[in-house]
């Protein structure tokens, strides 16, 4: 669900020279990517882009143009996603369906969502539907009843990250992911595991 790759080098803040460059970077991602596919060789692999990933189309757009339009360029080629059996790109900032689920990275409103409290609050407030995002590192749940009865839960998952980079020391980050299952029928279960 996005940021499952950083690259860190070319993005727009401040960078430290001595840290991850992108030779060094993507060889840990393609690893990632084939351990899952050794694990679960049968599933469906979907890839959603998050901002982290975004990094690289606005870096070709803005500083490299050149290399517009070259499938060599592209997150499924770099990633070598054939390989690895992801077989559905998301890109441009598109949610996915599960069921009755929308799930997005979070950096997909203009004006993004936060609350300083429970981040899935934030989400319910913009996308008024059961939803779960990531991107602000917290795990954290919100539902609430409307008129008809109806209840609405949101969810925040935690990060895969380090806690406490040098751009963001003090935070209040915490490790975790989703886990969701569903069915035909669209109903669907939703896990917030955390670490």
């Amino acid at each position: 669900n996005g940021d499952t790759a950083d690259f860190y080098s070319i993005s727009d803040w401040n960078r430290r020279p001595d840290r991850k460059l992108l030779k060094d970077e993507l060889p840990h991602v393609r690893q990632f990517l084939s351990v899952v596919h050794e694990a679960f060789p049968k599933a469906r692999k979907i890839w959603k882009d998050g901002n982290h990933e975004d990094r690289l189309v606005r870096y070709i757009e803005n500083k490299a143009p050149e290399f517009w339009g070259m499938p060599e360029m592209t997150i499924p080629e770099l990633l070598y996603f054939e390989e690895s059996g992801v077989g559905d790109y998301v890109t441009e900032m598109r949610p996915i369906r599960l069921g009755k689920l929308y799930l997005i990275h979070g950096h997909e409103y203009k004006f993004p969502f936060t609350n300083p409290v429970n981040p899935a609050r934030g989400l319910f407030l913009r996308a008024k539907t059961m939803a779960c995002c990531g991107h602000l590192h917290q795990s954290s749940q919100h539902q609430e009843t409307n008129i008809a009865g109806k209840v609405i839960r949101t969810w925040s998952s935690g990060c895969l990250c380090d806690l406490h980079p040098p751009y963001r020391p003090i935070n209040n980050w915490s490790h975790g992911f989703f886990f969701i299952e569903f069915d035909s029928s669209g109903a669907f279960d939703v896990q917030n595991l955390q670490i």
